[in-house]
């Protein structure tokens, strides 16, 4: 591609087209953009780290916050899932219920200069409500940074100095080559070896092996056929048998 655009194509950036269902018919809208040549989580990774880093942490957040809210909802009795702070399909807290319900217990909590039981149901409310709180807040924050990142990740591309891109050419084309070709020896031995054991488990019982068995199942085989009785042509077909199982 940068052969026949030229080395100003890795600074450009491209509409996201996706497709999406409008008034049930599938059409083509734009969702931010992305790098003609150089990927935006790799300029991301490179160049604008720390807002990244920040950006995981608060994803990172949001995870244990859902975590969280779960432990609390399933350490619920059957009794305390029958409340309005829980959904009707039983599946999670309503989350104004929830609100609601918080309000009064603090006002009953500071009435009372008496704090609920941890494990009881208020104070389980209580909790729910001020992570579903943080939560809320938390998902905004999350949607306007990944919405900066992005604007200045495109920012980013666009205002590169040659020197930035080789870089980033080098890490996307050159850096992980090498690492590959790094790993081909071990990956090679690896192969052989297990090549190797495969034979060696193939032929692990030798031909003498087979062939000492075949002559102790013989004689084993000879010696039980000279204890069997039988009419005068059976037994001169069994002696003829056993001759050649002796080999004689």
């Amino acid at each position: 591609m940068m052969q026949t655009e030229g080395f100003a194509a890795t600074k450009q950036v491209d509409p996201n087209l996706v497709i999406k269902k409008k008034n049930g018919q599938d059409t083509e809208v734009q969702e931010g953009w992305k790098g003609h040549i150089l990927p935006f989580d790799l300029v991301q990774k490179t160049y604008l780290s720390d807002d990244l880093a920040a950006l995981e942490k608060q994803e990172k957040r949001l995870a244990e916050i859902a975590s969280t809210l779960e432990e609390i909802f399933e350490s619920l009795s059957e009794e305390d899932k029958e409340q309005e702070t829980v959904k009707e399909n039983k599946d999670g807290f309503a989350n104004v219920e929830v609100g609601k319900a918080a309000k009064v217990f603090l006002k009953e909590q500071k009435d009372s200069k008496t704090k609920f039981a941890e494990d009881s149901y208020e104070a389980k409310i209580i909790c729910a409500n001020k992570l579903i709180d943080e939560e809320k807040a938390l998902k905004k924050t999350v949607k306007d940074a990944t919405t900066a990142l992005h604007s200045e990740t495109k920012k980013t591309i666009e205002s590169l100095t040659d020197e930035q891109v080789n870089n980033l050419l080098r890490l996307k084309w050159i850096t992980p080559l090498s690492t590959e070709l790094a790993t081909m020896p071990n990956t090679v031995i690896t192969q052989l070896t297990a090549q190797v054991q495969a034979l060696a488990d193939k032929y692990a019982v030798t031909y003498s092996q087979v062939a000492n068995d075949i002559k102790t199942t013989e004689q084993e085989l000879a010696e039980m056929m000279d204890e069997l009785t039988g009419n005068e042509f059976d037994m001169q077909g069994l002696a003829e048998l056993t001759r050649l199982l002796k080999g004689e």
